[in-house]
């Protein structure tokens, strides 16, 4: 190994300063590589690229969407009408209108079921596309249940107590409903009674036609209060009251039978007490008298 501690340096190679000299190297952000430079064009062609590619697509589909919403191909040609029984020619010429002309893609379907519900006799209504140019309707209707008498008016109601029309005294007979007598009740096409004793009266119907035996269109039922609900069939009235229809109605049978193998006349049952029926027997004169019994 050589030892440089005694090796004379010529005076040329000397510097005036025994000062350590340092040089500063400016290394910062200013200096870009090229590698870089190319990774920087490449993504924003990339993103041009893509920015291109959604337009023209966006293009294309505005150009199909006019083609499709503006050809004579699917153009509504006619709507296809199931369910009605009911509907006049006229009620459905109402519903359907709205699709006159129509495109079958700009056809407002929810637009025509809020048509056709606002027909009181119109209960639900399915509309769907057809392609490529009909529409598909069905229709349930609602089923006339009773009549209401409101002491002014009469009217068709279903089993939701939902009203359907008026009709007269004639129509009405015609129908050979029970009827469910309301005083005073404001009803109008397409609402929902609400009065007290409405939800009872159509319960015992429920429970009448149930059973059997009962003449519906000789049934009328007194409903102005659940308290005070009355069933009168021919010449007699029955006092149920409110609530336990089906016992109520049970005893009514065995107090009857029972009045019949006497050969009694009455004018009235009453089966509101929980444990006794009270019967006013008619007498010679054509007057009451009352009687009870217990109830099994």
């Amino acid at each position: 190994m050589r030892d440089y501690k005694n090796v004379k340096v010529p005076r040329t190679y000397r510097t005036g300063s025994s000062r350590v000299t340092i040089k500063r190297v400016e290394t910062g952000h200013g200096l870009r590589r090229p590698e870089k430079s190319a990774g920087t064009f490449r993504s924003a062609l990339l993103k041009l690229l893509i920015i291109g590619v959604l337009s023209g697509g966006a293009w294309l589909g505005w150009q199909a969407y006019r083609t499709v919403t503006q050809a004579e191909l699917f153009q509504i040609s006619g709507v296809d009408v199931k369910g009605v029984r009911r509907l006049d020619e006229a009620d459905i010429k109402n519903i359907v209108g709205v699709f006159t002309g129509r495109n079958i893609f700009r056809a407002d379907l929810t637009a025509a079921v809020k048509t056709a519900k606002a027909n009181p006799w119109v209960k639900t209504a399915r509309i769907q596309r057809s392609l490529p140019n009909r529409i598909s309707m069905v229709i349930t209707e609602r089923e006339p249940y009773a009549i209401l008498d409101t002491g002014k008016g009469r009217f068709l109601m279903d089993d939701e107590a939902v009203i359907i029309e008026r009709v007269s005294p004639e129509k009405a007979v015609a129908w050979r409903l029970p009827v469910i007598a309301v005083k005073d009740y404001r009803a109008g096409a397409g609402e929902q009674v609400t009065a007290e004793g409405m939800g009872e009266a159509l319960t015992v119907l429920s429970e009448i036609a149930s059973r059997g035996g009962w003449q519906p269109d000789a049934v009328t039922i007194k409903a102005d209060s659940a308290e005070s609900l009355t069933i009168v069939f021919g010449d007699h009235e029955f006092k149920l009251g409110s609530g336990n229809y089906a016992e109520k109605l049970r005893r009514l049978a065995e107090v009857m039978a029972d009045v019949k193998q006497r050969g009694l006349a009455i004018a009235y049952v009453d089966l509101r007490p929980e444990r006794q029926v009270a019967v006013m027997v008619m007498n010679g004169r054509g007057q009451g008298s009352g009687s009870r019994g217990k109830g099994k």
